[in-house]
């Protein structure tokens, strides 16, 4: 097989590299930064790092606080004309995954001189102009600050669509991470993990390149995501939790996510399920699914969770590697549906919104119409 792979954009990693914004920023030309987050994170003064390095550095810049929960498309709207008054050449996003996506999104409409309508017109991303871009995380999920996707929320719709936008730099400072609490501690590994474990079944552009960041995601976030959630203050976990997040972001840029964040985009679309939560739903229903025809792989997931599965099929396989992971789930404290007021038909509803996702399509093994509920049944069951 003959594949490709790309990195997209630099990476500053590091204890205290919120330090470097400035200097950063300066290496790409900026002189005048919107800074896009939202409002708890500024009043948690976690922005101030950022900002104190711009000042520093003599870049001129404005925060736009406005970020929400899925990144609808009228808070895009209203960051861009706030990135149009201020003059902005740069966009700086500060956050979890809606902060980021959000930031990408608003660089990119204040540039291509596009209405909100043309912009958020469905199909797959295109390269449109935009700002100089720079990501900065705050949790451990998303892994936006090295893609090239940005998810925003058509409103309209009720559609989550994925705009065109590759980051300038990104820099990912594990200190910004720690007092997280346990419960978006959590969700926002869970999130990563789905994207590693989504990189393995992947049928579009995959490679070995995704698959070694895909394998070290999967190892960090199991031996280190419980150990974060107990104690929010712990560096090292959060340092590793940073850098899985951050490889399975680079990972999946490559080798795309499916069906697992299909679904996940289906329940966040549907009833405005945090998209971690979602996620881990999800992975382990999809693990099972897909292990018939990528069981080698997942052969050695199972090594990292201390199973023997020697000679176990990869259907056994599949079974196992979701079974620990339902009980690691549980030991984490995630969410059950049913305590989002979610029963089975509710899930069962979100067949629809899968059979005009993309995504659906986009893994080793695609789910005919007659098995997307049954996948929806499972999932139920899964975190009931």
């Amino acid at each position: 097989m003959v594949s490709s792979y790309n990195i997209l954009c630099p990476v500053t990693y590091g204890p205290g590299a919120a330090g470097e914004t400035g200097g950063v920023c300066l290496g790409l030309g900026t002189k005048k930064a919107l800074v896009v987050t939202e409002k708890s994170i500024v009043q948690l003064s976690i922005t101030g790092k950022v900002t104190d390095s711009l000042e520093k550095a003599g870049i001129e810049f404005q925060i736009f606080d406005g970020v929400v929960q899925d990144a609808p498309d009228y808070v895009v709207a209203a960051g861009a004309e706030a990135a149009k008054a201020m003059g902005a050449d740069t966009v700086v996003g500060v956050g979890g995954g809606s902060s980021l996506d959000t930031a990408k999104a608003i660089s990119v409409l204040t540039a291509s001189g596009l209405s909100i309508e043309e912009f958020m017109i469905p199909g797959p991303p295109v390269d449109h102009p935009k700002l100089i871009t720079v990501m900065v995380p705050t949790t451990f999920g998303t892994g936006s600050e090295s893609s090239q996707i940005a998810v925003i929320h058509d409103t309209k719709s009720n559609y989550k669509n994925g705009v065109g936008v590759i980051p300038s730099a990104a820099i990912v400072d594990p200190e910004l991470t720690l007092g997280l609490p346990k419960g978006i501690t959590v969700y926002t590994g869970m999130d990563a993990l789905s994207h590693a474990m989504e990189v393995l079944c992947s049928d579009m552009r995959e490679n070995p390149h995704s698959d070694v960041l895909a394998y070290d995601a999967i190892e960090r976030i199991l031996k280190w995501l419980p150990v974060a959630a107990e104690d929010i203050n712990n560096l090292e976990a959060r340092e590793n939790l940073a850098i899985a997040s951050n490889f399975a972001g680079i990972a999946f840029a490559d080798a795309i996510v499916n069906l697992g964040h299909a679904i996940a985009h289906g329940i966040g679309a549907y009833y405005h399920v945090p998209h971690g939560i979602a996620c881990a739903w999800v992975t382990p229903v999809v693990a099972e699914f897909m292990a018939p025809v990528c069981g080698d792989k997942y052969r050695r997931v199972a090594g990292f969770m201390g199973l023997d599965v020697t000679n176990d099929t990869p259907g056994e396989v599949g079974r196992r590697v979701a079974d620990w992971l339902r009980a690691f789930m549980k030991k984490l404290d995630v969410p059950t549906c049913t305590s989002f007021g979610l029963d089975e038909e509710k899930l069962v509803a979100c067949t629809e919104y899968l059979k005009s996702e993309g995504m659906t399509n986009f893994g080793k093994r695609v789910p005919t119409e007659e098995e997307l509920p049954q996948i929806m049944r499972a999932v139920y069951n899964s975190c009931k």
